[in-house]
């Protein structure tokens, strides 16, 4: 992950807490999403897309156990997994739900970007 990132561990047990945006490339200049979780169990989707411009989504979220994310809209916990994924500005390890492409409702995996 990239230097002041969380502890892979760290997040598995307490929670993705921070920013994280979509791993798309250069494909971000034109759309991305960034999903924000608060410490308190608030969270934000951020998305943005030349055609539809931006929209945000407030959830709720919580931790179910070890790498098992639950967000109030869902019905299950989304089981969570570390990874390597290559775009095209090259190769990172980034946050996706296990067994997916994607994250949630998201269509690529999360690379951490900072703090909430």
């Amino acid at each position: 992950m990239e230097k002041g990132a969380p502890d892979v561990d760290d997040v598995l047990e307490r929670g993705p807490i921070g920013r994280w945006r979509t791993a798309c490339g250069t494909a971000a200049v034109l759309v991305g999403e960034e999903v924000v979780f608060a410490p308190d169990g608030t969270g934000v989707l951020h998305t943005r897309s030349v055609a539809f411009g931006a929209e945000a989504l407030e959830f709720r979220w919580r931790m179910l156990g070890r790498a098992r994310l639950w967000i109030e809209s869902e019905d299950t916990p989304i089981p969570l997994e570390f990874r390597s994924h290559e775009t095209d500005t090259g190769r990172r390890t980034v946050l996706a739900e296990a067994g997916q492409d994607g994250f949630w409702i998201l269509l690529d995996p999360l690379e951490w970007v900072g703090d909430a």
